[in-house]
């Protein structure tokens, strides 16, 4: 197998990586088909109504369960099943409240002739795709590779049918393989700091609002919702949060962390978790979100979910700056990396 060594590939410009690439056709990856249309939505949830109009009290015309993928035409504002949300997917069989289906796209991908030796990272681009044992189709599943993932791809393979597979590898030693036409090149450029010359950067999180503020010199610059870790209540009747509260530091940044955790009832297992920016000792980070589309309300263990776009921004502003390999880095104090206050 033909490899690119490390400076070689650090100096390759997008021009160049695109005369590594054969063209795929834009079609089904693997043995699933979905919807024909730029927008569509995977349903998040094991159960979700579809009705009649964009509220709760409209007529029910059908049901769909997870991982179901639906055209969608475009958003509605209507009645949110929760008042948090109000916007509706319209597809061809009803409405279906956007809080419970991933916005996602198919888009199969040119494969690329070479991998580097350090390897890749990659973006899904699909709306799912199984990532298994084995480079072969008949093989089973280890776990499901959903639209927007970031995953280190080390290796191409060919299968026995003729088909080109990547070999994922994450830090964890979890080995899997998908058919390369899943995954999008994410190359170096794409991890260029933002506004690298401001010194005075914060991260304010409101929890009771749920959202997010990037402030340079107390301006803020970017803005967005989140999904934070729950709240409740404890014996004394005082109001607390899973997301640690009060003023913080991002210590340590991975371009991909498999996130898991607790016991076979009420654990997570999520593999690809991107733009990942750990602030708090216990683990807690800022990071992508592909589980859910649910933002505004309390969804995490005690992370901030983010949407992708969102998080990969923050990622690309925040201190310290990450290379494009290891694509993680760890910071100690004294120099410890942006400022993250977490309010409730």
């Amino acid at each position: 197998m033909n490899r690119i060594g490390r400076r070689g590939f650090l100096k390759l410009s997008s021009a160049s990586f695109a005369a590594l690439a054969l063209p795929s056709p834009r079609a089904a990856v693997g043995s699933v088909s979905f919807p024909d249309g730029e927008r569509l939505g995977r349903v998040t949830e094991a159960h979700v109504e579809v009705f009649s109009r964009p509220t709760p009290d409209s007529k029910v015309l059908g049901e769909k369960e997870f991982d179901d993928v639906l055209l969608v035409y475009r958003d509605i504002i209507g009645k949110g099943i929760y008042p948090r949300n109000h916007v509706w997917f319209e597809t061809p069989e009803g409405f279906i409240w956007s809080a419970y289906a991933q916005p996602v796209r198919n888009q199969p991908n040119d494969l690329l002739l070479s991998i580097p030796e350090e390897g890749i990272w990659t973006e899904v681009t699909v709306p799912y795709v199984d990532g298994l044992w084995k480079p072969d189709s008949l093989s089973d599943t280890r776990y499901r590779l959903y639209y927007s993932m970031v995953l280190n791809v080390e290796a191409r393979e060919l299968g026995p049918e003729g088909g080109t597979w990547y070999r994922v590898r994450d830090e964890n030693g979890v080995v899997m393989y998908a058919p390369g036409e899943s995954f999008r090149l994410i190359r170096p450029e794409e991890l260029d700091p933002i506004s690298p010359e401001i010194e005075n950067k914060s991260i304010v999180v409101n929890l009771s609002r749920q959202d997010l503020s990037v402030r340079e010199s107390g301006v803020e610059v970017y803005y967005c919702r989140i999904s934070s870790g729950y709240s409740y209540y404890p014996r004394d009747g005082i109001l607390r949060w899973y997301t640690p509260i009060g003023q913080m530091w991002i210590w340590r940044k991975m371009v991909s962390r498999h996130f898991s955790g607790g016991d076979a009832v009420t654990g997570f297992d999520l593999p690809g978790t991107g733009w990942t920016m750990l602030f708090h000792g216990g683990g807690a980070a800022l990071h992508s979100t592909y589980w859910h589309n649910d933002f505004g309300t309390p969804r995490s263990a005690g992370c901030i979910n983010m949407r992708p776009a969102d998080a990969k921004w923050v990622f690309r502003w925040s201190l310290p700056r990450v290379e494009y390999r290891p694509g993680d880095i760890t910071v100690q104090w004294p120099n410890p990396g942006t400022r993250v206050i977490v309010e409730a």
